[in-house]
């Protein structure tokens, strides 16, 4: 039989099953999980450590993990939480192993990626500046609140899939998300009047 049909079913299982699928002896389920969240785990990574290299260390090690302790697996929270769990606890490891842990900016502008409209240059010029200005922000925000912000707005995960991976609970991620984009906010608008402040003494 062609691999490609005997696999198309598995396209279909969520992901708990394909754990159960692959605990059984079915290589080509984790395959499809690792073609179903490998880019993510990799994108968070590489936003985390900013270094490509440790990105594809994170996102190998994180599938090898899972790929090891399936035995042990059981059918609590999401895989993808359990994924996101693994690949921040080793980002922050790494981090720490650097001391750069304040300098993990999560490139939150990539929000805008999926647009296609070409913007002028004034306003690509403006746009930069913009998402700069949203990076130093958000540097200055504490690594724990930075974390819940960039799972939660980015990533798109649920504030059960966050707690899980930071080890709070949801009603304390819901708080930390709103006090970071609170706080978010009022760093932005500072910056702003400094930049106001700073443009008319030049004028």
């Amino acid at each position: 039989m062609n691999p490609r049909a005997r696999e198309a079913p598995l396209q279909h299982l969520d992901d708990n099953q394909l754990i159960r699928e692959f605990r059984r002896g079915r290589e080509q389920a984790f395959e499809v999980l690792v073609r179903r969240h490998g880019a993510s785990i990799k994108a968070y990574a590489l936003r985390m450590l900013h270094n490509p290299e440790q990105a594809e260390e994170v996102f190998e090690e994180t599938f090898l993990r899972v790929a090891t302790a399936q035995g042990r697996w059981e059918d609590r929270g999401t895989v993808r939480g359990y994924l996101f769990t693994i690949a921040h606890r080793l980002c922050i490891d790494l981090l720490r192993r650097r001391k750069v842990a304040r300098d993990a900016v999560p490139h939150l502008v990539e929000l805008q990626r999926g647009r296609r409209v070409q913007p002028s240059p004034e306003a690509a010029a403006a746009m930069g500046q913009r998402a700069e200005r949203l990076e130093q922000a958000i540097a200055q925000l504490s690594e724990e609140h930075r974390q819940v912000l960039l799972m939660r707005t980015l990533h798109g995960l649920s504030a059960a899939e966050t707690g899980a991976a930071l080890g709070l609970s949801e009603s304390q991620i819901h708080s930390q998300l709103s006090y970071a984009r609170r706080r978010l906010r009022s760093i932005l608008a500072d910056m702003g009047d400094a930049l106001n402040t700073s443009q008319r003494r030049r004028a």
